[in-house]
């Protein structure tokens, strides 16, 4: 998003997310709700909720939109509508309402104790994800099973209201890998999208590497092969289609060579 840039307010059938790569001073306004958007924050648009953003710097905001396209495409459910020309609240809140009410760990309000089918949080903080990170190797220095497997620390994005992912089509995670970890081949049906947020590394796809640093995008298709490999600390944000996967009982997993 270019300096001082408004984007109109809309809303489609699609589930949406942001995961913000570089910059601040964005705010993105869903359903009124005015959200700020920072380096490393995971921000949620839902299906049919109208968002819109605004610039308020003199600098631009690089992030990544992932959403659900090509299923919704292939399965012919797509829905658009406009909204305002500009955004319905220009405020510039440090935390949203919705932050406020939802983002505070292990604890539910007696007011939202219905379901929902995506996450009512507006915004994953990147200051609560690199912590969480942190603390998964430094207890798994302390000798305690903290991590996924050896130097590889990992956290996923969850819906509060039901403790599974943030929306019905998409899922969401954060990978941190020690200098030097090399994980294991696995072989995933569904596919997935990874950006490396900070670090050095490779990717082993199907038994070809590819080197990486930060700012890269790679993907992996359904059971492609697939390995990592960190030069130096290794930070990955992924999303995937897993739900839709899993919903429909097509999930299968080998992790070197085994079935998971």
């Amino acid at each position: 998003m270019g300096p001082r840039e408004t984007a109109p307010e809309h809303r489609h059938s699609q589930n949406a997310f942001r995961f913000v790569v570089e910059g601040e001073g964005v705010w993105t306004v869903v359903n009124g709700d005015p959200v700020r958007m920072s380096r490393g924050d995971l921000l949620l648009t839902p299906g049919w909720h109208f968002h819109g953003h605004h610039n308020d710097t003199d600098h631009p905001m690089a992030w990544i939109d992932g959403l659900d396209i090509p299923f919704c495409q292939q399965n012919d459910v797509g829905f658009f509508e406009f909204g305002s020309d500009r955004v319905t609240d220009y405020a510039t809140p440090r935390f949203s309402r919705s932050e406020r009410l939802w983002a505070h760990p292990g604890l539910r309000p007696l007011s939202g104790l219905r379901d929902t089918v995506s996450s009512p949080i507006g915004a994953y903080r990147w200051e609560c994800t690199d912590r969480a990170l942190s603390e998964q190797l430094l207890l798994e220095e302390e000798g305690q099973p903290a991590t996924v497997e050896p130097g590889h620390a990992a956290v996923r994005f969850v819906n509060p209201t039901t403790g599974g992912d943030v929306m019905s089509t998409i899922r969401c995670e954060f990978h941190r890998l020690r200098e030097g970890t090399k994980t294991p081949d696995r072989q995933e049906v569904g596919s997935s999208v990874f950006q490396i947020f900070e670090g050095r590394g490779s990717v082993i796809l199907d038994g070809k590497a590819h080197t990486l640093e930060k700012g890269d995008l790679f993907v992996v298709p359904s059971w492609v092969a697939w390995s990592l490999e960190a030069e130096s600390e290794f930070d990955l944000f992924r999303f995937s289609d897993a739900p839709i996967i899993e919903r429909l009982d097509f999930a299968r997993t080998f992790i070197g060579g085994r079935e998971a």
